[in-house]
């Protein structure tokens, strides 16, 4: 009789630590995987507007009156603009903090395009 107890009580503690074993690996997968999309991708850039979205700092990167300016949003003159219409250039694998020092590059490469279509966004590979 003792040993049917203990055959229970150890079938029940190994399979709970199963259990938390597969979920802590879940886990730790789907955190490494959103960690490495966002290592990736740290700017867009709407040609429409020449300015930039830092997505590690979540900031805006624009010029007004010849100086960059970083924000948490887009100045009232650029209202009209819709940043959800997917005109943008995704550029992948830049990731120093001066992504406007390649403008004059991202507008030969990307011209403006005022058109209102939904777009897919551009995917570009940035190499340094």
């Amino acid at each position: 009789m003792k040993t049917l107890y203990y055959l229970i009580l150890t079938v029940l503690f190994s399979s709970q630590f199963c259990r938390a074993q597969v979920a802590i690996d879940t886990v730790y997968i789907s955190n490494k995987k959103s960690i490495e999309s966002f290592t990736k991708v740290r700017y867009y850039y709407y040609p429409n507007l020449q300015a930039y979205f830092d997505t590690r700092r979540a900031l805006y990167i624009y010029k007004e009156d010849d100086v960059w300016i970083t924000s948490e949003t887009m100045p009232s003159n650029y209202r009209g603009y819709s940043l959800k219409n997917n005109s943008y250039v995704v550029l992948k694998g830049y990731i120093d903090d001066e992504p406007y020092c390649l403008l004059d590059q991202h507008k030969k490469e990307f011209p403006a395009d005022f058109s209102s279509k939904r777009k897919p966004p551009k995917v570009i590979v940035v190499s340094r």
